[in-house]
């Protein structure tokens, strides 16, 4: 039994590293967003974050409706492990859900806001009207990027606690 203590340690340093990876990813889009400029969003980088997540909705949502429907509730909760593994698995996907929808609007509005600000600054430069892209400002930008962390995070925190389960079962 004494191995059991180290790889429960060994899960939760990897859980937490696994969980701080999307925000390190995050922080190195919005350094590059300031630092060069790369704040831009075109139409076909918004519908790629919108896939992306919906993806993320799609299969968090799976992964929840199976856990519910499976035996967890009855046989499987007899051991408390896993029975704390599935609660904190469902908790993370459905967060992971309700991240990626306000995911979803932030970027759907803050592309239309974008590309109305670069709009209005072609009409007023007199220069033809290009829609279809626009800069993003800090605001939008963070409202964008923080439920992007978050939702990453939430979704591999959720599973790989849906595989501790498999692994104690």
């Amino acid at each position: 039994m004494t191995g059991a203590p180290t790889r429960t340690c060994v899960f939760y340093v990897f859980v937490s590293v696994l969980a701080g990876v999307p925000m390190l990813f995050v922080w190195h889009y919005w350094h590059e967003a300031r630092s060069r400029g790369w704040d831009w969003i075109s139409d076909d980088s918004r519908n790629m974050y919108v896939d992306g997540a919906k993806t993320l909705i799609t299969a968090s949502g799976i992964a929840v409706a199976l856990l519910a429907s499976s035996a967890v509730s009855s046989a499987r909760t007899a051991n408390d492990l896993v029975a704390f593994s599935a609660k904190v698995a469902v908790v993370c996907l459905i967060s992971c859900v309700c991240l990626s929808l306000i995911l979803i609007l932030a970027l759907l509005r803050g592309f239309e806001r974008a590309e109305n600000r670069y709009i209005d600054e072609q009409r007023k430069t007199g220069k033809q009207i290009a829609p279809g892209e626009g800069k993003l400002n800090t605001a939008e930008l963070l409202f964008i990027l923080l439920p992007t962390s978050l939702a990453l995070s939430c979704f591999l925190v959720g599973f790989v606690f849906l595989g501790r389960i498999a692994f104690h079962f």
